[in-house]
C-alpha cells in the first residue's frame, strides 16, 4: 500500500528542511519515502509518495503530523493524504 500526501505550504525550502528533519519519526511509523514532487507552477506546493508497511502507523504519524505544527516548523497551511493499491 501506497500513501499519497499534498502539502500546502509556507515556502517549499523551508518545508522540505523541515520534511527532512521528520525522517526518524517516519521510518518508525513504517513509511518509505519513494518520491517527492516539488510543483512546476508554485513554491507553495509538494506531493510525496510513501510507501506504508503498516496501516496504524501510518495513520498515527498522520495524527501525530496533523496536531503538531512544530513538526513541520509551522510551514504547512494544509494538506490531504490518500491511501492507495495499486490496481
Amino acid at each position: 500500500m501506497q500513501m499519497i500526501c499534498h502539502f500546502d505550504v509556507t515556502d517549499y525550502t523551508a518545508w522540505k528542511d523541515a520534511f527532512d528533519s521528520d525522517a526518524e519519526a517516519r521510518r518508525n511509523a513504517g513509511l518509505s519515502v519513494l518520491q517527492i514532487w516539488k510543483h512546476a507552477d508554485s513554491s507553495t506546493k509538494a506531493s510525496v509518495l510513501l510507501d506504508v508497511n503498516d496501516r496504524k502507523k501510518a495513520d498515527d504519524w498522520l495524527a501525530r503530523s496533523n496536531a503538531l505544527s512544530s513538526d513541520d516548523k509551522g510551514s504547512v497551511t494544509g494538506s490531504t493524504a490518500y491511501f492507495v493499491k495499486s490496481a
